[in-house]
């Protein structure tokens, strides 16, 4: 597909994840099939006063492409100079965030407060595509409260100042996560603009991302939640997509492998401890169903090294074996 002038193989785009997305997850989901990814969020007033701890969670690297940096702010101006600071980062498209939930954003009046103020929302679009030499696009969601849409405006408004795609997860911000997202309004959206429109939310099967392409005839699927519990379902989405196999899902001795693969990557990138305590939420997603797997969650929350997670998995695996 095509956003702006930037030429992406494929459809299938893994959601920016805060405090998941980093360099060694977004590994994982290109092996498994990822099209496209983001950097977690970044907030663009730690951009503007040079946030060291902010500005190292942009961690691109060489076969780190294609790749968005997710930005989130309240200010046209700090929008402008955030995305003017990391025009060297080598990113392929910036991307704002005005669809996050979670309360330390939206009380700063980003994320999805600002869908209570479209047209503030429009004049920090307005700025970022006056700013970047690249294309800008937006994630967003339908409105504040459930009774309170404005996607449609705020999409027409989108289009209107050259933001070049448009991501819509069919939930407003009061409902976070709960009840089931209204894939209609992603099918509306796409009647309304000209531009691409990526689907987002409750993409949990193989069958959910075909779903979605056909009833809201969106351009993309971008998978988030599903995917940070497992990787390999983008493996499975796409070989689905592309000729309608149902790859069978992994064994447990293909989990424990890819979640010492994960291990690995990410205490290489962040250190024996640091990056042991990463892991703990993860190794905890991937031993989800195990047999007897609780007992072996308590003892991956206590991992402090790659050899802790070897050891506790290899264990449970030749018990399971014996």
């Amino acid at each position: 597909m095509r956003i702006g002038n930037l030429n992406i193989d494929g459809i299938l785009f893994l959601a920016p994840l805060a405090g998941i997305s980093n360099r060694s997850f977004r590994h994982m989901a290109r092996k498994y099939g990822a099209d496209f990814c983001y950097t977690e969020m970044i907030s663009a007033d730690a951009v503007v006063y040079n946030q060291r701890k902010t500005i190292a969670m942009i961690d691109i690297f060489p076969d780190d492409h294609p790749i968005g940096i997710q930005l989130f702010g309240s200010s046209p101006e700090k929008m402008a100079r955030a995305i003017k600071a990391l025009a060297g980062f080598e990113a392929n498209l910036f991307d704002i965030n005005i669809g996050c939930p979670v309360k330390k954003i939206t009380r700063k009046n980003g994320g999805a407060a600002l869908l209570k103020e479209p047209k503030l929302a429009e004049e920090i679009m307005v700025a970022a595509v006056e700013t970047s030499g690249i294309p800008v696009t937006i994630k967003m969601r339908t409105g504040w409260e459930i009774d309170s849409d404005v996607y449609l405006e705020v999409g027409k408004m989108a289009e209107k100042a050259g933001i070049a795609a448009i991501t819509l997860h069919p939930r407003s911000c009061s409902a976070g996560f709960s009840g089931k997202s209204d894939w209609s309004k992603i099918a509306a959206l796409k009647r309304a603009v000209s531009i691409p429109v990526i689907g987002n939310g409750d993409i949990k099967t193989v069958e959910d991302a075909r779903n979605m392409l056909s009833q809201t005839g969106c351009d993309a699927i971008m998978v988030g939640r599903a995917a940070m519990t497992n990787p390999y379902i983008l493996q499975q989405i796409k070989s689905y997509l592309k000729d309608g196999e149902i790859l069978l899902n992994l064994t447990v001795k293909e989990m424990i492998k890819l979640a010492l693969e994960h291990s690995r990557l990410v205490i290489d990138q962040f250190g024996e401890k640091a990056g042991a305590l990463k892991m703990r939420k993860h190794l905890a997603w991937y031993s989800r169903g195990f047999e007897g797997g609780a007992i072996l969650r308590g003892k991956l929350m206590a991992v402090n090294s790659y050899s802790d997670i070897h050891n506790f998995l290899n264990d449970y695996l030749n018990r399971l074996v014996v």
